[in-house]
C-alpha cells in the first residue's frame, strides 16, 4: 500500500530513543512516503508536488516509547495551521472539565497564572479564565495566536523552550497550572520541553500533559493516529522516565476512552511535593503486563492493520463498481494518513465534509478530496460516508443527519464495518 512517491530533503532520520537514547528500536509498521497530513492544498496547488517523507512506527526495547523514523521541519507542519481545537462539542466539554479538574488538583484559585503550551485557538485557556484564573498561551502557529490574542488570550507565537518559558515567566508570572494537550507527541526534544516547563512552574505547581495513549492505538488498531506531526506514541512508562529524568514525578494518571481514540491525562510536580495515586501504580503494573517493550506485541499490530486496509480497499471497490456514491466526513489528519495508507483517492472518494470552516474549498494532501461544509449533505446524493474522523463518530452521525444525510456509515477502525 505504500506511494510511489520518492521522499524529499523535509525530514531528518531519527535512529535513537529520545526518551531513554537507546538504540535498540525495532520498526513495526511501514505506512509508505507520504505527504505531510495537514498540509490542505488549494486549487492551484493541485498540480504541484507536494512534500512528502517516510511514515513509519518504531519502538525502543527498553522503555516502551514508540516513535516515528524520520522528523519533519517543524515550520513546514505547524507555523500555519488549520486545526482548531473548538470545532467540536466533544472537545469543548472535555476541556472545561479539564480546566475545573486542575484547579482543583493544583490547588489554584481565581487570580492564580495558568498557562497553556500549544494552546492553539484558546479554547482551554478560556475555560480557566471562566473559572477567573488569569491566563497566557504559547503556540507557534503565527495565525492561530493572533486570532485567540485578538480574543482576549495572551499567546506568545513561538515553539515552547527555555528561553520562551523564561520570557514568558517575566512577562506573566509563574504558572500554579501548566498544561499541554495533544502536543507533547508532536515535540522532537522532549528534554528541552519538561526542562522548560520545570523553570516556568510555580513551587507545589502542576504540570498537566495528555496524549493518545499507546495500549489504546495498539488494541484498536488505530493506525491513522500516526502522521508525521505525532512523533511520539506514549505509555505512562516513558512518561514516568521522562519525567524522572527532570526533577519530576508523575503522582495520578486518568484516561479517557472517547477522546481521540483513547488518551491518557497525567499529572506531574516536583519530586517529594505529592504521593503517587494507587491507579497510577496500578496502570505501571497493567503496561508491563500488556507487553509495553514486547516487540512481537507491535508487530502483530502492524500485520492487522495491513489486513484491515485491504478489506476497506475491496468494500471501496465494490461499493463504486455497483455504482454507489462514497464520500467521506472529518478531514482530519488521521483520514489523511488513511487515504494515503490505503491508495484511496478522489476517483473513489471524491468529496469530505468538515465542520471547520477554514478548510473549506481546500484539498487533502495526496488524496486530493474536496473539502466541502455540512451542508453540502443535503443534495449530495451520496449512499455511504466514510468516517475519517472516526473518534467523533456520534457526533458526525448527529451532524450528517441534521444536515439531511439518510445513507449509511463506513467505520474503518478498529476494524471495517458498515452502519445506518
Amino acid at each position: 500500500m505504500k506511494t510511489d512517491r520518492s521522499e524529499v530533503g523535509v525530514a531528518k532520520v531519527h535512529g535513537r530513543c529520545r526518551v531513554c537514547g537507546g538504540t535498540g528500536l525495532v520498526r513495526y509498521l511501514d505506512l509508505g512516503v507520504t505527504p505531510l497530513a495537514n498540509s490542505y492544498l488549494s486549487p492551484e496547488q493541485l498540480a504541484k508536488p507536494e512534500p512528502v517523507a517516510e511514515l513509519a512506527l518504531q519502538i525502543c526495547d527498553a522503555c516502551g516509547l514508540s516513535q516515528l523514523t524520520r522528523v519533519v521541519d517543524r515550520d513546514l507542519m505547524f507555523r500555519n495551521y488549520l486545526y482548531v481545537s473548538s470545532t467540536t462539542q466533544t472537545f469543548r466539554d472535555h476541556c472545561a472539565e479539564l480546566a475545573a479538574t486542575a484547579m482543583r488538583v493544583g490547588g489554584a484559585a481565581a487570580g492564580d497564572w495558568a498557562l497553556d503550551i500549544a494552546s492553539n485557538d484558546g479554547l482551554l485557556l478560556s475555560c480557566f479564565s471562566g473559572l477567573g484564573m488569569r491566563v497566557f498561551g504559547v503556540d507557534p502557529a503565527r495565525n492561530l495566536a493572533t486570532e485567540a490574542t485578538a480574543r482576549g488570550i495572551p499567546t506568545i507565537p513561538e515553539y515552547w523552550s527555555p528561553a520562551v518559558a523564561r520570557d514568558a515567566v517575566a512577562r506573566h508570572g509563574r504558572p500554579r497550572v501548566v498544561t499541554a494537550t495533544n502536543v507533547l507527541a508532536h515535540v522532537d526534544d522532549v528534554h528541552e520541553f519538561i526542562q522548560a516547563v520545570g523553570l516556568a512552574l510555580a513551587p507545589q505547581g502542576i504540570l498537566v500533559i495528555e496524549v493518545p495513549y499507546v495500549l489504546d492505538f495498539i488494541r484498536r488498531n488505530e493506525f491513522d493516529t500516526a502522521y508525521h506531526e505525532h512523533l511520539s506514541y506514549f505509555g505512562l512508562h516513558p512518561l514516568a522516565e521522562l519525567m524522572r529524568m527532570h526533577g519530576l514525578v508523575i503522582f495520578d494518571v486518568e484516561r479517557f476512552a472517547e477522546i481521540h481514540g483513547g488518551t491518557i491525562r497525567v499529572f506531574a510536580c516536583r519530586v517529594g511535593e505529592r504521593t503517587p495515586s494507587d491507579r497510577m501504580i496500578a496502570m505501571l503494573d497493567h503496561e508491563r503486563e500488556f507487553g509495553i517493550t514486547n516487540t512481537d506485541v507491535y508487530l502483530g499490530f502492524g500485520e492487522r492493520v495491513r489486513a484491515n486496509m485491504a478489506q476497506l480497499s475491496d468494500l471501496i471497490e465494490r461499493f463504486r463498481s455497483e455504482g454507489r456514491r462514497i464520500w467521506a466526513y472529518g478531514a482530519s489528519a488521521k483520514g489523511n494518513t488513511l487515504m494515503n495508507f490505503s491508495g484511496t483517492t478522489a476517483e473513489a472518494v471524491p468529496v469530505v465534509v468538515d465542520d471547520n470552516p477554514k478548510k473549506w474549498g481546500l484539498y487533502t494532501p495526496g488524496a486530493h478530496m474536496k473539502i466541502v461544509g455540512p451542508n453540502e449533505l443535503a443534495h449530495g446524493a451520496v449512499d455511504h460516508l466514510l468516517l475519517l474522523a472516526w473518534n467523533f463518530e456520534r457526533e458526525i452521525v448527529q451532524r450528517s443527519r441534521a444536515a439531511g444525510y439518510r445513507g449509511s456509515y463506513i467505520r474503518p477502525v478498529p476494524a471495517v464495518a458498515v452502519f445506518d
